[in-house]
């Protein structure tokens, strides 16, 4: 089993560390379970040579030793360890702390002379604590198989409400198994006291819930310490099957408790003693699992994950279905149990889809974050240059058409004009020399607001990379291009703080107007044209617009080579 090889490697690699203080821990954890493992043997030992009686008080005491050792080292251990590892020792160390007090009053009772019986009120009052045990048990450090949501502390309530009712589904559909294959025969021919018989079925129930509860960490999750999970799994194990047993013997009406056959009890804590000794291993890094943790579960788990509990469902609907089908009478037992389940069953249904609802939401929200940050400038939320070459392209494309249509009609306008605005901010490499580079960022920032306020919705302002900025002038409604790239111009050099200092930006504009049927179809040849316009109105120095002409020439006559 994949999680018991990983408590295997887990176990090496603590041999293995010899920094950090592990090892010393590491020693204290191996006389811990020599210890653990010498109070066992006494117990069994006890409970084969001594009495009925005595046998029960020694045993019981001897649990109750063990399950007060697992209460001090759940607690002690959650003091000195990180706090996301905390929760788990403390839930854990109430459940064995109860059950120390049961014992105790179990054993008390026999010296006083009571008969030793199966089950008691403190039973009954362990049920609750078994529901802590179990928030304990959910709390355990883990992470999801494919490294993204779920992680405990971020989202994390319904992966436990649906493991919750996991449990439940499996759990009750393998006691309506039990009970229509065999329980059923055995109480009917035994005859049991039915308080002692339902608080032994529902005790045996909670304790294989909590076993449940395990399996499914160990399968569709991602330990932090395997190990820890393993020595948990193992002793709740101990318990369950104990305590299912008993389910047997009450059934039977036999209410005394054999000495050797509550020593598992003692041994399921000392291996929870165990699990809160072992040390921990460090927190798997935020951005992904640990290097030496389990693999990533693939498809089959996942869908293993979705069916396993509508499988053992569906084998006990099997059951009450078959048993109609040859005419066998249904119990109400097995009526109201299938009934219960199958309402279980529902509401995990409604929780999965509300939850594949939101992942579905989240993934709609990641495409569009992510279509938008491909065509957004991130640090000033204008169009970047994809877009903005999508965008006149498109415009120009629209222009072509309305004037083919245009003059088709008869119309000697020639639709209307679209302008592109290019603009350069002046000395920028000065002002992230002066100021700083925040105040560079900061600069761009202010000029993308300003060009952002003085255009309309149906202008695209983009910014097409370091201080370079473009805007697409719409033609609708637009008379004068001129006087708006003017007025940008004059909205961009107005007077700003840059670093807590007055500063007053400089800027080159260049404008190009296509108000022709003769127009470029490529948005490159007009951006350039539009950077020609951009370039005189440098070399002018003058922070003024210039619109384009065709008799301006690049910034640089590149010569010839050779």
């Amino acid at each position: 089993m994949s999680e018991l090889r990983g408590a295997t490697d887990a176990t090496h690699d603590l041999r293995r560390s010899t920094v950090s203080g592990r090892t010393p821990q590491l020693l204290w954890w191996w006389c811990a379970a020599a210890a653990a493992v010498a109070l066992f043997a006494l117990e069994v030992a006890l409970a084969v040579l001594l009495g009925p009686r005595p046998g029960v008080v020694a045993t019981m005491s001897l649990n109750a030793a063990a399950q007060v050792a697992a209460a001090a080292a759940c607690f002690w251990t959650a003091r000195r360890t990180r706090p996301g590892d905390r929760r788990w020792r403390r839930l854990i160390g109430v459940m064995a702390g109860s059950s120390a007090l049961a014992s105790v009053a179990t054993a008390a009772a026999v010296l006083g002379g009571e008969s030793p019986r199966v089950s008691s009120g403190w039973y009954a009052v362990l049920l609750v604590f078994h529901g802590v045990a179990l928030a304990g048990l959910l709390s355990l450090p883990t992470d999801p198989v494919d490294g993204r949501a779920g992680r405990q502390g971020r989202g994390s309530s319904r992966w436990y409400v649906i493991t919750m009712l996991d449990c439940v589904l499996i759990v009750g559909s393998i006691v309506l198994l039990e009970w229509g294959t065999v329980l059923a025969a055995v109480v009917r021919t035994g005859a049991p006291d039915l308080r002692e018989f339902l608080l032994s079925l529902v005790h045996s129930v909670s304790v294989l819930i909590l076993v449940t509860a395990v399996v499914l960490i160990a399968s569709f999750r991602r330990p932090r310490s395997p190990a820890t999970l393993a020595l948990l799994g193992t002793g709740l194990l101990a318990y369950g099957l104990t305590s299912n047993v008993f389910v047997y013997r009450v059934a039977q009406h036999q209410l005394d408790m054999p000495p050797l056959s509550v020593v598992t009890f003692g041994l399921a804590f000392l291996l929870v003693f165990l699990a809160a000794l072992l040390p921990f291993p460090a927190r798997a890094p935020p951005d992904g699992p640990a290097l030496d943790g389990p693999a990533p579960a693939g498809p089959q788990a996942t869908w293993a994950y979705a069916v396993l509990p509508y499988a053992v469902l569906g084998a006990a609907g099997l059951l009450v279905v078959g048993k109609l089908s040859i005419g066998t009478q249904v119990d109400r037992f097995e009526t109201y149990g299938i009934a219960g389940l199958l309402l279980v069953a529902l509401v995990r249904q409604m929780v999965t889809l509300v939850e594949n609802a939101r992942l579905l939401a989240g993934i709609r929200d990641q495409e569009r974050e992510l279509h938008h940050q491909a065509f957004h400038d991130p640090l000033t939320g204008l169009a970047n240059r994809a877009l903005f070459t999508r965008r006149l392209q498109r415009a120009l494309t629209r222009d072509t058409d309305d004037a083919s249509d245009a003059s088709h009609a008869g119309d000697a306008g020639g639709g209307t004009s679209l302008s592109v605005l290019f603009l350069d901010l002046d000395e920028f490499k000065h002002v992230n020399d002066t100021f700083g580079h925040a105040a560079g960022d900061e600069l761009l920032r202010i000029s993308a607001e300003r060009l952002r306020a003085g255009t309309r919705t149906v202008d695209t302002v983009a910014r097409l990379g370091g201080d370079e900025f473009a805007v697409i002038l719409d033609g609708d409604g637009l008379r004068n291009p001129r006087r708006v790239g003017e007025r940008l111009a004059a909205a961009i050099q107005a007077p700003c703080l840059l670093a807590g200092r007055p500063y007053t930006p400089r800027a080159s504009l260049g404008l190009v107007t296509l108000d022709s049927p003769a127009r470029p179809a490529d948005p490159d040849v007009l951006l350039h044209q539009a950077d020609l316009a951009m370039y005189a109105a440098k070399r002018e120095r003058t922070g003024r617009l210039k619109v384009y002409r065709p008799d301006m020439s690049p910034p640089i006559a590149t010569p010839p080579p050779g």
